[in-house]
């Protein structure tokens, strides 16, 4: 045969730098894919904590000392009745 080459013997078939390129390549592009997983996790947990307090906003929360208050009719904590939460 007529222009065929017989590989050398003791030569690889890779280049080392071509090997090395492709771990920087492999390592850059998981870094990316990484902050972008990042930003987006940030970005839901964002949303969520401004969900939250539009919430909070719209409707009053309840008081924290377990009383009723506010109700038409009631005497003071104790409902008028006798109980508590008559």
């Amino acid at each position: 045969m007529t222009g065929a080459s017989t590989p050398t013997p003791g030569a690889t078939m890779a280049d080392p730098s071509a090997f090395g390129t492709a771990l920087w390549t492999v390592a850059i592009v998981a870094a990316f894919v990484l902050a972008l997983s990042l930003a987006a996790l940030s970005d839901m947990a964002m949303r969520r904590r401004e969900d939250r307090a539009a919430d909070r906003e719209r409707r009053p929360e309840p008081p924290r000392d377990g009383l009723r208050r506010g109700r038409p009719g009631e005497a003071g904590p104790t409902g008028g009745n006798g109980t508590r939460w008559g």
